[in-house]
């Protein structure tokens, strides 16, 4: 970011001609680069100067002028956070004159200070507390009467302590230009002077957790952990939180094996920032509903069991059913929650114990949707875009997500491009966003229109001729073909589903086409939707009609929910493909040569078709590790009457989830911080999970459970430890080849996807339009179903793991159907009240949330709750139904 200049003091005139100033720090001679300031290059030199209100993710305020130097030349002290560097400068840190001003900067702080020190949060932490030491200061030569503020305790999750703030306004500003929530602010002035919410009401915001993370003094503290331990009896451990796809580093602070509270980097790749799930979320690791021993059906209920005997009745069970049927009789479905480790382990023993193909995952809904669209259109096999790169695009369309709902780290990059980077945002949903007050265009679409959209802009950029001629014509194929389908939509069906309006559709067109570089944002409402692949091929084509596809700044970002989708997917977890995407008949030599063992010839089965042969018959045996179908795919009430149709349904699972409950074996597992193993984020950034705690006995990790069963059936996978399966994974899996654990230290790695044969194109141009054709959902049952239905996660939940959390339970109870306020009164719905929603596969019951970011005719409702079983709602390969709702 360029500086801006009202924000320093430069106090020389530039000197355009040198890029890497010297200047002299307390005799030591010092090159900074151009735009640093004096603190900024002090700190690089290891030269401490002290600070109060300066924190590194913010501004800087000079409000406590404790950061005070004297510069030769200049005849006052200058502050060293906001002064910028300058050739030949000559700076003093720690003169007579400079230490006078620190120690009564301190004293005054200390004045009205409570010396409470030993049953202070921040004791051992404390930054007053560790100033005061270092500058030698004994107490304050006026001591003022004790402040007796009241204790802010009724905000969720965190507390205010005003008698210990000392307005540095660090909360406020991280609050506003990192997190851009805007939620804290100071209120009165002078002594009077303190923090509290920006509408004086009950705290309501992100719950990152940075305001506290920013406070020096401990006036923000968290309400659950500030009295579990004392900061220097906490074990931290570095690891990644899985609960979303953007897979930020954490430290999770450890006090006798029970996790107390996570802290940050700043070096981190997530610049130490973290969201509310991993803040706050990951107290369901010590959930009482823990699964703590494998569970048998006898008599028809599950009852605790010994691992010997989970095993050896699954094992001989499992024998007999593929001597009777064949291998192909049994199929598994994997979760996005596994490690690489886990999910690799997963195919492995399929594959080569079993001696099947027919294994898939939720991502058949949605990753595998973007991957097949990127190999049509781009030839590359997966993802890897940079969320940093956000910050160098000029204009980036956001459609059909809400990203501080499904992944807050992209949110936040989203909100600096635009506040501090003058990025033009345009927002594109059939629900009010978080981004829509960052925007500069808000284009409410109605749902499943986005792939209309894409098309309409299309052709507005054709015919204001704002295309990008040469990229197209220097570097991809088949646009001709792609230009003559789109000349045949008119434009006036696409202005009519879509339900925007002419100009607003050349006004975004103009905006993202002009731009030098753009990207494209898009995440469930687009890759769910039943014409999911085409709405992503219709957006890569308006990528590359604008030449924004290959370059930093400018790309598409594909959203996923669930933390390890890509890595789940990298290590062949579906039928078509081996690990690293690789064709079965290109590496059947290798791998049966790798495992020593024959590998099936037969094509798999996917998610839907297992459920088909669950109800024929064809399958009889499902293994699901870590998967739960019942609450995670489309039409899960016919989920629920195939899973009943097994002969031996296998669960894997921390918690008994609805699907568990009708297994008839549950094994118990690891949570992700009592486990080693890699995770690959949506960057394709491979980074390591280190173990933070032991196991809850008797669990173990998932791969560890595959392995147990395969040697209890005389198969041994040759697998003793996490490190054992990522030595292989690193051998067999081109993308991963020759990467070592080592290499995964601190940020870990970002993998460059590989281009892979595909029938797009075989010239030497890398990109491929794609076939254009509009589509119309059915207006299925319109008259007794009058509501479009949407569904989503909520803000708080990631999935349904945390719902386990008590601390996010604090935030967001239960399940809730949001509906517009003149549907409410028309329905006589009052908030809160209980509401029957219903379509033609099933029905909930939920309370209302009167909520006007949706439009009238539209509701939406999380899907994070098992219990309310929202999917039990929808068809196949959707995320939009219609429905009746009845108060109740």
């Amino acid at each position: 970011m360029k500086r801006n200049p009202k924000d320093s003091h430069d106090l020389f005139s530039p000197d355009e001609g040198r890029k890497m100033p010297l200047l002299t720090i307390d005799d030591i001679e010092i090159p900074a680069s151009d735009g640093m300031t004096i603190l900024e290059a002090a700190n690089q030199a290891g030269i401490w100067i002290p600070t109060l209100c300066y924190y590194p993710k913010i501004t800087p305020s000079d409000s406590c002028r404790m950061c005070v130097v004297e510069i030769e030349g200049l005849s006052r002290p200058m502050t060293s956070c906001n002064t910028l560097v300058k050739e030949g400068m000559r700076i003093h840190t720690d003169t007579p004159r400079v230490r006078n001003i620190r120690e009564e900067v301190m004293k005054l702080v200390l004045m009205d200070h409570p010396l409470e020190c030993p049953i202070c949060p921040a004791a051992g932490e404390c930054e007053i507390q560790n100033l005061t030491y270092r500058l030698g200061i004994s107490g304050s030569g006026d001591i003022m009467g004790t402040r007796s503020g009241e204790v802010v305790k009724n905000w969720p999750l965190i507390q205010y302590d005003p008698n210990l703030c000392i307005t540095c306004l660090r909360c406020v500003k991280v609050c506003h230009e990192v997190i851009g929530a805007g939620a804290l602010a100071l209120h009165d002035l002078g002594y009077n002077a303190q923090i509290g919410t920006t509408d004086g009401k009950v705290l309501d915001c992100d719950f990152c957790g940075e305001c506290v993370e920013a406070c020096p003094s401990g006036a923000m503290s968290y309400k659950e952990s500030k009295n579990l331990a004392r900061s220097w009896e906490l074990r931290k451990t570095q690891t990644i939180c899985p609960l979303c796809s953007s897979g930020c580093r954490m430290e999770m602070n450890v006090k006798d094996n029970t996790i107390v509270r996570i802290t940050t980097n700043p070096a981190s790749h997530n610049k130490g920032t973290l969201c509310v799930g991993g803040r706050f979320g990951y107290d369901f690791i010590h959930s009482e509903e823990r699964l703590v021993s494998p569970l048998l059906r006898k008599d028809g209920s599950l009852v605790p069991v010994f691992w010997e005997e989970g095993l050896s009745h699954v094992s001989r069970k499992l024998q007999s059913i593929i001597i009777e049927s064949g291998p192909d009789s049994v199929a598994g479905l994997a979760s996005p929650r596994l490690t690489n480790e886990d999910c690799y382990a997963f195919q492995k023993f399929f594959r080569a114990v079993i001696g099947t193909n027919n294994i898939d995952s939720e991502a058949r809904f949605s990753f595998l949707r973007v991957q097949r669209a990127l190999e049509l259109t781009c030839g590359v096999k997966g993802v890897a875009n940079k969320l940093e790169n956000l910050l160098e695009t000029e204009a980036v369309l956001v459609i059909g997500i809400d990203p501080i709902e499904e992944t807050p780290a992209l949110g936040w990059k989203i909100k600096i491009a635009s506040r501090k980077y003058d990025s033009n945002v345009l927002v594109a949903n059939s629900r009010d966003t978080s981004l829509d007050p960052f925007a500069r265009m808000r284009l409410r679409i109605r749902p499943y229109s986005e792939s209309e959209l894409a098309l309409g802009m299309m052709k507005v950029i054709l015919d204001l001729d704002l295309w990008d001629g040469k990229f197209v014509r220097d570097r991809t194929t088949n646009f001709l073909s792609m230009k003559g389908l789109l000349d045949k939509i008119p434009l006036k069906g696409i202005l009519k589903r879509t339900g925007i309006s002419f100009e607003e559709l050349q006004e975004a067109s103009r905006i993202f086409a002009q731009a030098s570089t753009a990207s494209i944002i898009f995440g469930g409402d687009v890759i769910l939707q039943e014409n999911g692949l085409q709405c992503v091929m219709n957006l890569v084509n308006l990528a590359l009609l604008t030449g924004n596809m290959g370059q930093s700044g400018a790309s598409i970002y594909p959203v996923f929910e669930k933390g390890n989708i890509v890595g789940l997917c990298d290590m062949g977890v579906m039928p078509e493909y081996m690990p690293g995407y690789q064709d079965m008949a290109e590496v059947r030599d290798f791998f049966e040569k790798t495992w020593k063992t024959r590998l099936p010839f037969s094509r798999g089965k996917t998610a839907t078709e297992i459920a088909r042969g669950l109800e024929t018959g064809e399958i009889r045996s499902l293994f699901l590790a870590g998967a739960d179908p019942l609450t995670d795919y489309p039409n899960a009430g016919r989920w629920a009457s195939a899973l009943n149709k097994a002969e031996l349904l296998v669960v894997q699972d921390m918690f008994v989830s609805p699907s568990a409950e009708l297994a008839h074996c549950v094994f118990p597992v690891a949570s992700f911080a009592e486990k080693e193993g890699t995770m690959t984020n949506i960057e394709h950034r491979v980074q390591r999970l280190n173990q933070v705690i032991p196991p809850l006995s008797p669990t173990m990790p998932d791969w560890s459970v595959l392995e147990e069963l395969a040697r209890s059936m005389g198969k041994s996978m040759g697998f003793f430890r996490a490190a054992d399966i990522f030595n292989e994974i690193s051998r067999t899996v081109p993308l991963y080849k020759s990467l070592a654990l080592d290499d995964l230290k601190d940020d870990g790695k970002i993998l460059t996807p590989f281009q892979g044969t595909s029938q797009r194109n075989t010239s030497d141009r890398p990109y491929s339009f794609a076939p254009v054709r509009t589509w119309e959902a059915p207006d299925r049952e319109a008259a007794q179903y009058p509501y479009e239905m949407i569904v989503g996660r909520s803000m708080y939940h990631f999935g349904s793991t945390s719902t386990r959390s008590k601390k996010l339970l604090s935030l967001c109870s239960g399940g809730y159907v949001e509906i517009n306020p003149e549907d409410a009164t028309e329905l006589g719905v009052k908030d809160g009240a209980r509401v029957e929603v219903a379509s033609t596969q099933s029905a909930f019951v939920a309370p209302a949330k009167i909520a006007s970011r949706i439009r009238r005719g539209l509701v939406f409702a999380p899907v994070n709750f098992p219990k309310f079983g929202v999917y039990r709602l929808f068809n196949e390969n959707t995320n939009v139904c219609r429905v009746r709702l009845t108060a109740l």
